[in-house]
């Protein structure tokens, strides 16, 4: 069974698309299903993750936050 990711971005946030080549690195190494949600499309995700972003969920649990290190990335996909 894959892992499941959920990845909370926005457009015009560097640290967003920092992780997301992240991820596309660890992807290359490791397959996971992806869904990117652009916290501005819905309020409740604006107000919980707009000072959090980017978010990285793995299988439910938030693995990355903000300033996201991709070693600790790595870890939590077992890399």
């Amino acid at each position: 069974m894959s892992d499941k990711v959920t990845f909370y971005t926005k457009a015009g946030c560097h640290l967003c698309d920092d992780a997301r080549d992240m991820l596309d690195d660890i992807a290359a190494q490791k397959s996971f299903e992806l869904t990117e949600i652009d916290i501005r499309k819905d309020l409740t995700l604006f107000e919980q993750y707009r000072y959090r972003i980017p978010v990285v969920v793995l299988n439910e649990t938030i693995v990355a936050e903000g300033r996201i290190d991709y070693s600790d990335l790595a870890n939590a996909f077992h890399i």
